[in-house]
């Protein structure tokens, strides 16, 4: 994920609707809703949509939560309150966005979910496929650097299951039905059927949203799980 880009730069179509839905969930849970950001770019987005009902509870890399600079990546809705290492955490939340998972994330989140989410808690996990660091703005600039890529669904799935998380809803934004239909939509364009150009378009945007297996090979997903009511 780069890093740098800039604070007014619109996401992607498909993490828009990740953050949206994000947002969505968490407004619908009442009681506090944390963030664990792997970036920037996750903490000022989502802040952006739950308009100050969450706090950024930490970054997960520790050179992201240098002084220097911080405004400048994060923006106007990020402020130093907003940050802090999630052991300082004093209340617990009744949702937790972890946005985004890294391969090397396990120890410090799977302690810090368990410290901040409460019983009952629901989790939103904000992840993106190969999909995304072949065709997505926000990781091509930053692909060359491959602690940046993202750690397999599969592999956070298996680091929550022990702790008593069930899986309730796995969605997935733009995935390869919806990119067929939007390239054969071009492709009807150029060869000059407007008709059929038109047609494919709807079921690209009917496609657009995907749930279950078709959800797993999209770019961006959503997991949304919850945590067992024993803790």
């Amino acid at each position: 994920m780069d890093n740098n880009s800039s604070v007014t730069a619109r996401p992607s179509l498909e993490y828009q609707y990740a953050f949206d839905l994000c947002a969505l969930e968490a407004h619908q849970v009442p009681g506090t809703t944390a963030i664990l950001a792997s970036a920037p770019f996750y903490a000022r987005e989502l802040l952006k949509r739950l308009d100050g009902r969450a706090k950024v509870v930490a970054f997960i890399r520790e050179s992201d939560r240098t002084p220097a600079g911080l405004n400048e990546l994060l923006g106007p809705e990020v402020t130093d309150s907003d940050i802090r290492p999630w052991h300082s955490f004093q209340c617990q939340a009744q949702s937790v966005i972890w946005a985004e998972p890294l391969p090397n994330d396990k120890p410090p989140i799977v302690d810090a979910i368990e410290h901040i989410l409460s019983p009952g808690g629901f989790l939103s996990v904000v992840s993106s496929g190969w999909l995304a660091l072949r065709f997505l703005p926000e990781w091509l600039e930053g692909s060359q650097h491959k602690e940046t890529r993202p750690a397999r669904l599969q592999r956070v799935l298996q680091w929550l299951r022990p702790d008593g998380f069930q899986i309730e809803a796995l969605y997935g934004f733009h995935g390869p039905r919806s990119a067929l239909w939007g390239y054969a939509s071009r492709l009807m364009e150029r060869l000059g059927r407007p008709d059929l150009a038109d047609r494919y378009q709807f079921r690209m945007r009917a496609s657009y949203v995907s749930r279950g297996q078709w959800a797993l090979l999209a770019p961006v997903r959503v997991m949304r799980a919850k945590r067992s009511a024993t803790g």
